[in-house]
């Protein structure tokens, strides 16, 4: 072999040698960038709504578009029923509260947002004997630019909201639920009649009343006229008196004991009928018995579960406005609006949890929801009544949108009534309508506690 045949065959495996370095050089490198890439932020949700139909749908859709719109983060969801190890028949209420309760005692937090709305915060805040308990463990948006622009101006400036959570806002008020009469076609077949849907009256209350009392004194078969499995006739008491109050907000305590006096003489009448004897006794607060009670007093989040444990009562069942006072309206629906989820201060990856928060609170999200659930929300919306739809749900949905402009309360004459300065008084609503006061009695009985 020549010198010149020797050098350019050391030269050729000098340069292969160089290539093969740096080519698994460069594949190391490149496996490091792959692997540096594939490293996400795993974001820890309790979620809420599971088995709830398109509640759920929505849930699970925000999960999913909030990971798919911010890469580098993986949204890992859970509901209660999963963490409980409960079916979704079941109520999981008392096992999550227990477990929101040992986080906040060891302020140690499992999940970076997680299911806390007012119902939970103020069972937290009974056992802590602390109704300020968030405000120590807790994000608060109330001040944010962002959250505000989010919602609708009644809800961040009513203290009824804010209040529920010891005077912070937690999280986005999405959730809103009206307070219905749920009426049974069954039933008014029964009773030959026809049940109001909107804008029923006093009058009309106590008509329906008088039917099933008449009806209950010649059959064996009775019919209860307002089954209280969940929510007490008080409350559709209180939404007669409120629309009486319509416009009587700054007026003297003589003309808001007046308007009291017109509302319980109508109460008196209805106290002839019975209206809060239970015929029927129900095992769970979401039971239904379609064809022995003519109203169910309950919140619309009730039907998804009527829709599994009695399908065919549920499809004879509609919703129907709580009656007014004739030719008037209260100032706002019975109802609320609720911050669903919250973000502990401590939480591993707060940072990304006030982003998936922000993108709750916005446009897209609330519209998803009102179509979803048929509910209002807390928050804003570009969409129009008349996108609602053209079923009972969406037609309800409209009708109290428009007339109560979206406002809704969970009414406590107390804290309606004299300016929300007399709280400590007695309004016997109750014991009217049950018979066990007359109407002028209870008006003397509230002269006489004002201070």
């Amino acid at each position: 072999m020549n010198i010149k045949l020797a050098t350019i065959i050391l030269l050729f495996f000098s340069i292969f040698f160089s290539f093969s370095c740096k080519t698994e050089t460069d594949s190391r490198l490149a496996g490091k960038q792959i692997s540096e890439q594939t490293v996400q932020t795993e974001l820890r949700w309790l979620g809420q709504w599971y088995g709830e139909g398109r509640k759920e749908d929505l849930v699970r859709e925000m999960s999913r578009e909030f990971a798919f719109l911010n890469q580098g983060i993986n949204v890992e969801l859970t509901f209660p029923y999963e963490m409980a190890g409960l079916d979704s028949f079941a109520d999981p209420f008392s096992s999550v509260a227990d477990s929101i309760l040992s986080w906040v005692e060891a302020d140690s937090w499992p999940f970076d947002i997680l299911v806390c709305d007012r119902w939970f915060y103020q069972e937290i805040a009974t056992f802590l004997n602390d109704p300020y308990w968030g405000n120590k463990h807790l994000v608060d948006f109330q001040h944010e630019d962002w959250f505000i622009e989010a919602h609708k101006e009644y809800v961040l400036d009513s203290e009824e909201y804010i209040g529920g959570f010891g005077g912070i806002a937690p999280g986005a008020f999405i959730e809103g639920a009206w307070d219905l009469l749920f009426v049974s076609s069954a039933v008014e077949d029964i009773l030959n009649i026809e049940v109001k849907d909107y804008d029923m009256t006093v009058d009309d209350f106590l008509l329906y009343a008088r039917r099933v009392h008449e009806h209950n004194q010649t059959n064996e078969n009775k019919i209860t006229f307002c089954a209280s499995n969940y929510q007490t006739i008080e409350r559709v008491l209180n939404h007669m008196v409120m629309s009486e109050m319509a416009g009587l907000e700054d007026a003297s305590y003589a003309q808001q004991i007046q308007a009291l006096a017109r509302v319980y003489q109508k109460l008196e009448e209805l106290a002839a009928y019975k209206p809060t004897e239970q015929y029927h006794e129900y095992a769970t607060d979401r039971e239904l018995k379609h064809d022995q009670t003519l109203f169910h007093i309950h919140a619309t989040w009730v039907t998804i579960f009527w829709q599994r444990q009695n399908p065919e009562g549920e499809l004879l069942m509609r919703p129907c406005e709580y009656p007014s006072m004739n030719d008037k309206a209260a100032y706002a629906y019975s109802g609320t609006y609720n911050a669903v989820f919250a973000i502990p201060q401590k939480a591993k990856n707060k940072d990304e949890a006030i982003r998936l928060m922000q993108y709750i609170s916005s446009e897209d999200i609330a519209e998803k929801w009102e179509n979803y659930s048929k509910c209002p929300t807390g928050l804003n919306s570009r969409i129009s009544f008349n996108e609602f739809g053209t079923d009972a749900f969406s037609n309800f949905s409209t009708h109290i949108s428009e007339k109560y402009d979206n406002r809704l309360s969970d009414i406590s004459l107390p804290q309606e009534l004299f300016g929300g300065r007399q709280t400590h008084i007695n309004f016997h609503v109750m014991d009217i309508a049950e018979g066990r006061m007359t109407a002028a009695n209870a008006i003397n009985a509230i002269r006489s506690q004002i201070r």
